[in-house]
């Protein structure tokens, strides 16, 4: 397995409705997860280092081609360190959430298609192998600190040598 040596970070945003969130069904001809399911984000600038929830605005309002203003204010829940040994990178995830009261209709955007997805059918789902692990816990975490007011979770995930993420150690 190669040692990292480079770090890169990504924000990634799940919306919730009531008992639906929002999941991007990424496009097959991607190269990171084709025609899996995740969160909504991407990858923090380095000028964005100093203001993480910004970053997942903007990636927010990029992928849902909304304008900012339109967008709920959203939570930093989670922080999930990866290292796939297929590649040279230590990756930083970082999990937002943010409530609307109503699910809203969205048109494809430039990675795929997005979904508003019952919470309890999402095991049915092919989930990119992080969002199968950490959705659940976020889906706790808002109903159990709507506010936020919990420290912000960290958690380091574990690969087989084939670069899937087994399982997640919470700390």
């Amino acid at each position: 397995m190669p040692t990292p040596n480079a770090l890169a970070a990504f924000t990634v945003t799940v919306l919730f409705a009531g008992d639906h969130c929002l999941l991007l069904e990424r496009s097959t001809d991607r190269t990171r997860l084709p025609g899996l399911w995740t969160g909504i984000g991407g990858r923090v600038e380095s000028q964005e280092f100093t203001q993480l929830t910004a970053a997942a605005r903007r990636e927010l309002a990029e992928e849902m081609r909304l304008p900012l203003e339109t967008l709920p204010p959203i939570l930093l829940r989670r922080v999930l360190l990866q290292h796939r040994p297929t590649g040279a990178e230590l990756t930083v995830l970082l999990y937002f959430t943010g409530e609307l009261p109503e699910p809203i209709p969205l048109p494809p955007g430039p990675e795929g298609v997005f979904h508003w997805v019952n919470t309890s059918t999402l095991e049915t789902l092919p989930l990119a192998d992080n969002a199968r692990l950490v959705l659940p816990y976020l889906i706790t975490d808002r109903i159990r600190d709507p506010q936020g007011i919990e420290p912000v979770k960290l958690g380091i995930a574990r690969c087989d040598a084939s670069g899937h993420i087994v399982d997640v150690l919470w700390g």
